[in-house]
C-alpha cells in the first residue's frame, strides 16, 4: 500500500521534476510488463551458456537461432520501458488556481469521477478510483505549484498490473482541466 503521507520534500521534488515519485513496490509493478519480454531473451542466454560452457545443451536450435530470438522481444521491452516512464511524468495545466479554487475542481471532479481521496494537502491530493468496465483502478496525483498544477493519473500500482486504463487517465485529466479552468479566476 501506499505511504499515504507524501513529505513536502518529496512534493517539492516531484515539482522540480515534474515527474511521480512512486515507492519500491509501486515502481516493479508499474514496470513490470518489461520483464515478460525478458523472459525469452534470459531462457536463451541460459541455453547459450549451457552450450558453450557446460556443453549440456539438448535443444534443436541453433546458438545463431537463440540469439535472433533473444534480441527480438528487446524490442517491445524497450519501447514499454520508455511508454512507462513516460507515464510517470506530470501534466501541466497552465492556470494560476488558489487553494479554494483548486480544492473546488478536485471535489468536483472526485464526485463526478467517484474518485477516493486518500491524501489530501492545500497543494496535494492522492486520489484513487475504483475497478470500472474500463480499467482496473488509477492513481491520481495532482500538485498545485505557485502558476501551474501538475497532473497525473497512472493505472492504479498498488493494484493488478495494467498497461492499459481503456481512455480513463484521459477521461480523469480532462474532467479535472475542465472543472479547474472553470472556476479558475480569469
Amino acid at each position: 500500500m501506499r505511504n499515504q503521507t507524501m513529505t513536502s520534500r518529496s512534493v517539492q521534488k516531484m515539482i522540480e521534476t515534474e515527474t511521480l515519485a512512486l515507492t519500491k513496490g509501486q515502481l516493479f509493478w508499474h514496470y513490470c510488463i518489461i520483464g515478460f519480454f525478458l523472459i525469452p531473451p534470459i531462457m536463451n542466454i541460459i541455453n547459450i551458456f549451457k552450450y558453450y560452457i557446460t556443453h549440456t545443451y539438448q535443444g534443436v536450435r541453433t546458438v545463431g537461432e537463440m540469439a535472433t530470438w533473444s534480441y527480438l522481444p528487446l524490442i517491445p521491452a524497450i519501447a514499454f520501458y520508455y511508454i512507462q516512464k513516460r507515464r510517470l511524468r506530470f501534466k501541466v495545466i497552465d492556470v494560476a488556481a488558489d487553494a479554494d479554487t483548486f480544492m473546488n475542481a478536485v471535489k468536483e471532479t472526485a464526485k463526478e469521477l467517484e474518485w477516493k481521496i486518500i491524501d489530501q494537502k492545500s497543494n496535494l491530493i492522492v486520489a484513487k478510483s475504483d475497478f470500472s468496465w474500463a480499467s482496473w483502478g488509477e492513481l491520481i496525483t495532482i500538485i498545485r505549484d505557485k502558476d501551474k498544477i501538475l497532473f497525473n493519473s497512472i493505472c492504479d500500482p498498488d493494484n493488478r498490473p495494467s498497461v492499459a486504463s481503456w481512455g480513463m487517465n484521459k477521461v480523469n485529466l480532462k474532467t479535472f482541466e475542465q472543472y479547474v479552468r472553470l472556476k479558475a479566476p480569469t
